[in-house]
């Protein structure tokens, strides 16, 4: 992984202070649910152009449903594979419906079970949270690799490639995890702060797209048969 390459190749591109502006102003709207799509899907177009090689894979903000297209599905994909997470809270939180019924020991006796459920499935959420972090750099270079959604649920391919390439991935996540600790703390500068807490935060998407696509890249980049956009 060249983890330099990821973190500087932004501001080798002529263009990068308009294309990170402009995906600012798309983080800036992200509250309407939408434009998240897009980023996500810029994203996506990143990688796609790091496994073609290009030397400059910084993509232009166009053909914005191509873009809508790619991040809608990485996220539902993505979603899906939260399902556990969502059904083991619900869980979690259904022990202690039985001791709102009752009264006196009965129910301190229904509220300690509670407890000990709720503890149990916070350590099983937070196990398969990792998992989830492990398997998501899969996830997207599969469906940056075919195009498709029903690409990112061939569960035996999405582990396989993260198990090929747990290394990388683990390098990854690391460098993720520290560039976006770091970078928040640009968010604590009075007044101007959260205006650059925008900014850093599509630089996070940027390097995230690089670094994925440099692992999509070690496992054969894109499949020549594949027909996307031309790589811009």
């Amino acid at each position: 992984m060249d983890i330099n390459k990821a973190i500087t190749y932004v501001f080798k591109d002529e263009r990068w202070i308009i294309k990170t502006l402009i995906g600012a102003l798309v983080l800036f709207f992200s509250f309407l649910i939408i434009p998240v799509f897009f980023l996500y899907g810029y994203m996506i177009k990143i990688m796609r152009n790091v496994m073609d090689g290009l030397e400059e894979p910084l993509p232009e903000w166009e053909d914005w449903g191509q873009l809508l297209k790619d991040g809608f599905a990485v996220i539902v994909a993505t979603l899906v594979y939260t399902l556990p997470i969502w059904i083991l809270m619900c869980c979690s939180i259904l022990f202690f419906i039985p001791a709102a019924g009752t009264e006196g020991n009965a129910a301190e006796i229904l509220a300690g079970i509670g407890v000990l459920a709720m503890v149990v499935m916070s350590c099983l959420i937070f196990l398969f949270a990792i998992a989830l972090a492990l398997i998501s750099p899969a996830i997207a270079i599969q469906y940056a690799r075919e195009g498709n959604l029903s690409a990112c649920f061939r569960f035996s391919e999405v582990l396989a490639m993260t198990r090929d390439n747990i290394g990388d991935i683990l390098i990854t996540l690391l460098v993720i995890f520290g560039l976006s600790f770091a970078l928040s703390l640009v968010g604590l500068i009075p007044f101007i702060g959260w205006i650059i807490s925008f900014l850093t935060s599509v630089y996070l998407i940027f390097v995230t797209g690089q670094l994925y696509g440099q692992i999509g890249a070690k496992i054969g980049g894109m499949p020549k048969e594949k027909e996307f956009d031309p790589p811009v």
